[in-house]
């Protein structure tokens, strides 16, 4: 049971600095120039396919219980 308590909590941590850090990569694509492997295309990549779907899957995991 306390497993359980435990991972709720590190993944309400995790989903807080997920959205911190695509709030730092919406920052760059509004601000920064593409250079030639990080354009504004990447960042956007970036953000929907690994930190959107990081989101989505511990607020399943949360909802569960």
């Amino acid at each position: 049971m306390n497993d359980r308590k435990q991972m709720r909590k590190l993944r309400q941590k995790r989903i807080a600095s997920v959205k911190k850090q695509i709030e730092k990569y919406k920052e760059k694509i509004e601000k920064e120039e593409g250079i030639k492997d990080t354009t504004k295309d990447y960042w956007k990549k970036e953000i929907d396919r690994s930190f959107l779907k990081r989101i989505h899957k511990d607020e399943d995991y949360l909802e569960d219980k």
